[in-house]
């Protein structure tokens, strides 16, 4: 009698702890843990290794806050490099592989977009035009516009705001680096490319599952990240989780808004230097349209490099660099 009550009680027990034991399984698979990880140790690195600060700036009255990485110790004998991301992700996961060697070289200044990482705005505006003025105003509040004047280095949907910066305040943007951007193209065009990867913009810039985030590498991409196709689904869901789903909505209406407005007839010619940077696998802008905007722009001059998709900033981090420091430097 007494062994079948210690049978029953060793039952009962283990039932509860294989109970706790799926319980915290699921919690591991179902809340992003693995990916707030990571991005704690991204922020670790840029704070630790790269001597970066973060910063939250209001404007407006707070009706938009934009969150910025910035230099911790400013050194006026550096020039001011603003960097703009894309669509991917927030600019600590994009920017990972520049920051070390372009933060000796500049005073580096790194803002979320608006309705990415921890950036917000309560502004029904879903234009480009918001966004540079978002990220100009959070320059001007942080004084570096007093200090000279900025470099603007951007890449992809970085590119428009950008160029639309340097259209509008000329005098704060000295210099501006367009990597891998569709600035110039029309509407016309970004339809037909888009139709070319399945025509959902929402599905390849803002994924909902994990199909969709390997489609989106797999057209960024050219060589690198063939490591994806073995990640666990439940690790990109994670992802998906971090940087899309809080504004998915708000990132869908930026990317409707940018893809479907007709851009002028004319695309204004901006008088800073500039440098074109473009992979020549480029799946996502193809390579004529580096040349059409180097056609266009006077100032400016081309850098290709081989066997490079639209993802530049990892493909092929070390040569962009080296591209951004000799030309914004002059060396």
């Amino acid at each position: 009698m007494a062994s079948m009550k210690l049978v029953h009680l060793f039952r009962r027990y283990l039932s509860i702890a294989f109970t706790l034991f799926q319980s915290l399984i699921s919690c591991f698979f179902d809340f992003p843990i693995l990916i707030k990880i990571a991005d704690s140790f991204l922020s670790l690195y840029f704070f630790v290794f790269c001597d970066l600060r973060p910063v939250t700036v209001d404007l407006d009255d707070g009706e938009t806050t934009v969150h910025f990485w910035i230099s911790g110790h400013r050194r006026i004998s550096l020039p001011n490099l603003v960097m703009l991301h894309g669509y991917g992700g927030n600019s600590k996961w994009q920017f990972v592989h520049q920051v070390s060697d372009l933060s000796k070289s500049f005073n580096l200044f790194i803002p979320d977009l608006v309705f990415f990482g921890k950036s917000y705005s309560r502004n029904l505006d879903r234009s480009v035009e918001i966004q540079a003025r978002s990220i100009a105003g959070g320059l001007k509040k942080l004084g570096c516009v007093e200090e000279g004047g900025v470099s603007v280095y951007s890449i992809s949907y970085g590119g428009f705001v950008a160029y639309k910066m340097a259209e509008m305040w000329p005098e704060m943007v000295e210099k501006l680096v367009i990597v891998s951007s569709g600035v110039g193209f029309t509407q016309k065009q970004k339809t037909a490319e888009m139709k070319k990867h399945g025509g959902d913009c929402s599905k390849i810039l803002v994924p909902k599952t994990p199909m969709d985030l390997r489609l989106l590498i797999k057209i960024s991409m050219n060589t690198g990240l063939t490591f994806v196709d073995w990640v666990p689904d439940f690790v990109l869901s994670q992802f998906i989780t971090v940087m899309y789903e809080k504004n998915r909505q708000e990132l869908l209406e930026l990317a409707k808004n940018l893809l479907e407005r007709e851009e002028e007839l004319e695309l204004p010619v901006i008088s800073q230097k500039t440098l074109i940077v473009w992979g020549d696998k480029d799946k996502v802008f193809p390579l004529e349209h580096a040349y059409r905007l180097q056609r266009h722009l006077q100032s400016s001059r081309l850098e290709i490099i081989k066997e490079t998709g639209h993802a530049v900033n990892v493909e092929a981090p070390t040569t962009l660099n080296n591209l951004i420091i000799s030309f914004v430097l002059s060396v």
